[in-house]
């Protein structure tokens, strides 16, 4: 079994690419060192974020980034346990309209969990079919 957290977050000003980039550099170091993996997608002064891993420390990071001054607003989507993980290559799979091609390849990961949204949040329905919609938006803003 692994932890999951889903949330969104508002950013209070739009983020450039360096600030992005300093932002996945400094999680990417974090989630190694915690063995959380995820997904995080941002466009438009909107965070989408999955992270999992082992409970206590998914629930650590989460209370970094409610204190963290760029995140705004956050809504907890949902949080359980799922059987695996769906992001297990990825410290940090990063999805956004301008990727740069190292990171376009993070939208592999991307498609992997469109494939099959219910290896997910406990195989509950519900919220495979609002991951669904999600990233189905986001995809329409490539």
């Amino acid at each position: 079994m692994v932890y999951q957290m889903i949330y969104f977050s508002t950013t209070p000003t739009q983020m450039d690419a360096a600030q992005i980039s300093d932002l996945l550099k400094q999680s990417k170091a974090n989630n190694a060192r915690d063995g959380i993996t995820g997904l995080l997608v941002y466009y438009d002064k909107m965070f989408f974020q999955i992270l999992e891993g082992d409970r206590d420390k998914v629930e650590a990071c989460y209370h970094r980034i409610e204190k963290d001054q760029r995140h705004r607003k956050l809504f907890l989507m949902w949080e359980g346990d799922a059987e695996k993980r769906a992001f297990d290559d990825w410290k940090m799979a990063y999805e956004s309209k301008d990727m740069c091609e190292e990171t376009r390849n993070s939208s592999l990961s991307i498609h992997k969990l469109k494939q099959d949204p219910g290896q997910m949040m406990g195989g509950d329905p519900y919220i495979a079919c609002a991951i669904q919609n999600v990233l189905s938006d986001f995809r329409e803003l490539r």
